[in-house]
């Protein structure tokens, strides 16, 4: 987990195999403040290194 800010506006990590996601209403324990998010973020993962799209 890190600061989105870091890459968001850098046009070298929008690239069709890169994947952003930002959670909600987290903090420091986004898997227990969000957890619907966060298994989102990991099925888009899982999708993206099965080659499939979402």
């Amino acid at each position: 987990m890190v600061d989105q800010r870091l890459w968001q506006d850098d046009a070298a990590f929008d690239q069709p195999r890169v994947l952003q996601r930002t959670i909600d209403g987290a903090g420091h324990f986004p898997w227990i403040e969000n957890p619907q998010a966060v298994r989102k973020a990991f099925a888009d993962l899982t999708d993206l290194l099965d080659g499939n799209t979402r």
